[in-house]
Parts: C-alpha cells; structure tokens; sequence
C-alpha cells in the first residue's frame, strides 16, 4: 500500500494555492526549538478525548488506521499499543521517525496532493490538520475516498471564537492579533471547524456523530503555556505585520502565569461517520 501523487487542480472552493511551505516552514517549523515541547503540550490536553473516542467507535487490533498530521506522535503510538496497523504522515517526520521502531509505518506525505489507494484504511483520524488547507471540505472528500466501506473517519477541529470576547484585555488582544495572523500567514479558515459535521454528510458518510467541547485555561496550566510558546513562536511575525506590539505580547504572558487567571481557549468540535457499504 503506497502513497502516490496526482495532480490535484485547484477548486472554486480554495481560499488560497496550497504549497507545503506555507504551513511546514511557518511558525509550526519543527526546526523551531520549542516546537516539540508545543506539540506535547497540546497532546497532554488532547490525547485522553482522541483515545475515548476511537474506543467508542469500535477500534479493534488489526484495524488499518491513518493517523494524518501526526505531530508528535502521540496518538499514533498509542493506536500501535492497541495493536492497530498504523500509518502516520506528516509534512515533516523528524518527531515520527521513532515510532517505525513499534511498528508504525512513518510517512512523509501531503493529504492535499498525494493519494493513497481508495478503500485502505477501516479508522482515518486527523486533528488540527484539515483548517490549515485551502478547502477543507475537498480534503474531508479525499479522505473518504481513502476509507474502506465500513470505514470511520474521525475529525477534531478548534474554532477561536470564545478567545475572541475574553474579559481579560492582554489574553482579547493578543488571541485577535494572533488569530488574524494566523489566518494570513498559514491561511488557516478558523470557522469551518463551525460547520461540522455537515462536511461528513456531504461527502456521502452515514452514522454520522459529533460532539464540541470549550478548552479550559488557568493560569500556568498545560494550556497557559502551550498558547504562551504559540504567541512566542509567531511574536516577531505578529510585531512586524502591526496586529500587536512587545507590550501585548509581555501583557498576555503576565495573564497567563498568574494563578488568578481563569478563562476559555479553544473550543474543539469532533465529528465522526462511516462509509456506507
């Protein structure tokens, strides 16, 4: 079972030309220093939902699964302890390449413009990954295409807008500057994770389910600093594209070290369903 490029033409649906650099060499570089500290942090407030859900689904040993954006690799691993038959990609394997030693297939590979062969995998799983692309309602079909009948794929997706109206002024400013930036330099579409699951029914899966869920953030948590390394790791681009200054940026670092603060991150909406047949 190989991976293979088609050409893939771009659709009335995409918001920009897909390149992988774009996102790859961006402020997700896993040449950045902190970057995999960011990705375990982001795994140890994501992880224990991703596992409950794939348990629920009827994950079983032997299962062929694609783990798509696999970052750190968390969730690949612990897919290969419940005995599933893993293939994880990535744009970038350098945190992966561990996991072929416990028999996890490592993949440099681009979801958007590389196929896998249709019908491959019974449970395909992304997370943080289909936002960042041009359309991702024509990446949720490519997807689906790659699903065995009776296959499950399973999508968690954040939406920003309970950053937006924070009571606490450095964290609102800063979460705006940083969601604009976002938008404009990665291309990232911070409201489709909204339109869930509708996408899944539009790509023709049955069974379909969702559930959404608002992270919270205390102040010097795991996800305090997992923003406070995302707001460093996109500053110097944030300061010279104007959306905030040094000021906002030390003023939102103080909001989230102090033990009296107490808000909303993220909210993370998860859809699921199943290929008829």
């Amino acid at each position: 079972m190989d991976a293979h490029v088609t050409p893939v033409e771009r659709t009335p649906g995409e918001r920009w030309e897909w390149t992988q650099e774009r996102y790859r060499d961006g402020m997700f570089s896993h040449a950045i220093s902190s970057e995999r500290q960011r990705l375990g942090l982001l795994q140890s407030v994501l992880d224990g939902h991703t596992r409950s859900r794939f348990t629920s689904l009827g994950l079983k040993p032997e299962d062929e699964v694609l783990e798509v954006g696999g970052g750190g690799g968390s969730v690949a691993r612990w897919l290969a302890e419940q005995n599933a038959r893993v293939t994880v990609t990535d744009l970038d394997t350098t945190f992966l390449e561990e996991l072929a030693g416990h028999g996890v297939r490592v993949l440099r590979h681009d979801m958007y413009t590389e196929d896998f062969p249709p019908g491959s995998f019974d449970f395909i799983h992304a997370r943080y990954v289909v936002i960042h692309l041009p359309d991702p309602d024509k990446a949720v079909a490519r997807l689906v295409e790659w699903l065995k009948p009776g296959g499950v794929l399973l999508l968690e997706e954040p939406a920003s807008f309970p950053l937006l109206d924070s009571p606490h002024p450095a964290y609102r400013t800063i979460m705006r500057a940083f969601r604009t930036h976002l938008e404009q330099s990665v291309g990232t579409d911070t409201r489709w994770a909204r339109t869930l699951p509708v996408p899944l029914e539009k790509a023709g899966l049955v069974d379909i389910g969702h559930d959404a869920r608002i992270q919270l953030v205390n102040g010097g948590d795991d996800e305090a600093e997992w923003w406070r390394l995302n707001l460093e790791q996109s500053r110097p681009a944030v300061v010279a594209a104007g959306l905030a200054n040094d000021n906002d940026f030390e003023a939102a670092y103080q909001e989230l070290a102090s033990p009296h603060f107490h808000d909303l991150s993220l909210a993370v909406l998860t859809a699921w369903g199943r290929r008829a047949g």
